[in-house]
Order: structure tokens, then sequence, then C-alpha cells
């Protein structure tokens, strides 16, 4: 399981880079539209396979080809945002997105494990229908508006690596990797961290998460918002630093309020970090490429989403006896991409900086 679950990160990662590149070739609406009836297939498939307990290479091999498509919808909804928004509404629109994501994070896993307890296939069966349903939306809302955006040029693989041309692209997505190999510790090492050696319940453990999704889908707006006067290699700066003190601090005591104040600094961070990325991207990609800058963008980011679990779990097995050392070493890439995105800012024009 572990080893699929490693394949299945590096598929995520390089279809992210497809599907950018796709949804300047065919559109972002069709793309979101495809994607999402495919994947309301894969989810009654897999719905199948548990019902029929058809075994783990059933299950695995289903699961990978809605990763493959899932990964494509990401970088389709951000150039999606960028071409319905003038450039300076699209943070307080990334911002918004986000919120809604957020919604979906706090919310899906308590549906998901009321349905789970009464049947497992029932839930990929429902997970096929709103999948299908957001599909259905998009075509009925955005059709009418939304032109499609296309460029008809050839496609060759080494479009891909034109990108590597754009050092402003390259720096920031390359400190973006490094955020989030220590942003990803809220799932696996802090799982693991918290319940199988801080001692606190798996139920607690799902309120914190609860906690987090609430406080984006609650805060990113206004906090946005309150931050629009600073430059965006600021923000990025300072929300990692509030992953460091989160995560840094997060070895020195073991009680669940404890660790609810760690939450809630991380998602502090969250809060900083994400609109102005993006927008950065959107500011930078040239006319018809908004899809592929998308799409490199994701494919490092969702790559140190992937392999933050192997960093933080890398500390955790040799470091658990000392906890606070041990949090502030997996933390310590932080402050670093703190200082780069200070560095970046002066190096950044204003025009894709505020």
């Amino acid at each position: 399981i572990g080893i699929f679950f490693a394949v299945m990160a590096v598929v995520r990662s390089l279809f992210q880079a497809a599907g950018g590149e796709l949804s300047d070739r065919i559109g972002r609406l069709p793309l979101l539209i495809h994607s999402q009836t495919l994947r309301a297939i894969t989810f009654v498939v897999l719905g199948l396979t548990i019902y029929y307990e058809m075994g783990l290479w059933w299950v695995s091999g289903v699961l990978l080809i809605n990763a493959v498509v899932g990964s494509m919808f990401m970088p389709a909804v951000n150039a999606m945002v960028s071409d319905i928004l003038p450039a300076e509404k699209r943070l307080e629109g990334f911002a918004f997105t986000r919120s809604a994501g957020n919604l979906g994070w706090a919310f899906g896993p308590a549906i998901g494990g009321f349905l789970a307890d009464w049947s497992w296939a029932a839930l990929f069966h429902i997970s096929a229908v709103l999948t299908i349903g957001s599909g259905l939306i998009f075509w009925k809302f955005l059709k009418p508006i939304v032109a499609t955006k296309r460029t008809n040029d050839r496609f060759k693989f080494s479009d891909l690596l034109e990108v590597r041309k754009d050092k402003l692209l390259g720096i920031h997505v390359g400190l973006s990797f490094l955020l989030y190999l220590v942003h990803a510790q809220l799932i696996a090492p802090m799982s693991v961290y918290s319940v199988e050696i801080a001692g606190i319940s798996t139920l607690e453990l799902g309120w914190l998460f609860t906690l987090n999704g609430l406080m984006v889908a609650i805060l990113q707006m206004p906090v946005t918002r309150l931050l629009v006067r600073f430059r965006f290699t600021t923000q990025l700066a300072v929300g990692s630093l509030f992953y460091f003190i989160g995560y840094g601090a997060l070895g020195l005591y073991g009680g669940v309020w404890f660790f609810a104040v760690v939450i809630m600094t991380v998602s502090m961070g969250e809060l900083f970090i994400s609109p102005p990325s993006l927008t950065i991207v959107s500011r930078l990609a040239p006319e018809g490429r908004t899809g592929r800058y998308m799409g490199v963008h994701g494919f490092l980011t969702t790559a140190g989403w992937s392999l933050g679990p192997l960093w933080g779990g890398f500390f955790i097995e040799g470091m658990s006896h000392s906890p606070f050392l041990m949090w502030l070493c997996i933390a310590s890439l932080a402050p670093i991409v703190a200082v780069g995105y200070w560095i970046y800012g002066y190096s950044l024009p204003e025009k894709f900086n505020r």
C-alpha cells in the first residue's frame, strides 16, 4: 500500500503539468467538464470493485485512473480563475475558491466517515453523484459566460521544458516545493505523532482537521483583503514563518488543546500562502500559457505535498525520543523559504508582486 501511494504521488505530480498544458489546448471548460465526468465514472467502478470484493489490484488500478483524471482538474480551475478575472481581482478570486475547497475539506471527511460506517461501496457511488453534479454546474453556469480559450500550435514534449527559461517562475516554484514539504506534515506525520506518540485519540485528530478546514474557509477572504496592501512575496515569507512557529512548537507539549493552538498557527500560514502564490503564477504566465504555468506550479507543489511525509517520517523514525528537536528539524525548511521569498521580492517586478 505504501509503494502504491508513492507511485500515485508521482503520477499525480506529472499529470498536474499535463493538465495545465491540456487546458491551454482544448480549453478550460471542456477539461473541467470531461475530467469530472470521467472521475464520476471511476468512482462508480471503484464502488463496484469494493462491493464485489475484487481485491487490491482492481481497487488500486481504478484509484490510479481516478488520480490521473483528478490531477488534471486543479490547473484548469486555477487557469479559469485567471481567465474570468482581471489581474487586480485574481488574488480575491483565488482566495474565494480556496475558501470553497476548504469547506469541502472540513465537511467531506465527516460525511465520508458516516457513509463508510453504512457502506464503503455507497460512499464512492455517492461521491460519483456529487462529482457529476459539479460537472453539470460548470456546464450550466460557466458555459454562457466563458469563452473557450485555447492555443492551436502543435504540442511537443519539449514545450513543457520551455518554462525553465523563466527564472522568476523557477525560483517561485522551487521555493513553493520546499514550503510544501513542510505544509504536508499536516496529514501523515502529524497524525502518526499525535496519535501514536503524543496519545490523543483519532476522534480528536479528526476535530483538529475540521478546525483547520473551517479556519481557512471562514477567514481566507477577510485575511486576503487585510493583506492586500503588502507585496505577495512578503505575505509568502510571513506565512512560511507561521509554519515554522506552528510545527516547530509541536513537540513542546502533547495535549489536544495545545495541538489545537498549533493547528490554528499552521492554518494562519495557509491563509497567507495560497492566493498570493497562485496570483504570482497567473501574472508571470504569457498570453495563452496560463494553464502550462499553473500545471508546472501544481507539479512542484504536489511533489512537495507527496514527498513531505517522507521528509517528516525520516525524523520521526530517528528522533522520536526528542520531540521538540524532531519537529524543529522537520520545520527547518520553512525559515529558509521565508528568507528566500524575502530576497526574491527584490528581483520580482512590482507588476507581478502587488
